[in-house]
């Protein structure tokens, strides 16, 4: 496994995950405060995967 090849599948995955939130119109102020939060939250995780991982294959 190619491991630049990883981290750019990763990457390719945040964005078009990224790009699916920003099309869903939420209905109320209040929600949208609230996906951001829990966007915010998983780019989070997402990032320590990537480095756990990473660190793991060196």
């Amino acid at each position: 496994m190619n491991y630049s090849n990883f981290v750019k599948g990763m990457a390719a995955g945040m964005v078009v995950g990224a790009a699916v939130t920003m099309v869903a119109d939420p209905l109320s102020e209040r929600q949208k405060q609230k996906m951001a939060k829990k966007t915010e939250g998983v780019f989070k995780s997402v990032g320590n995967v990537i480095d756990t991982a990473v660190n793991m294959m060196k």
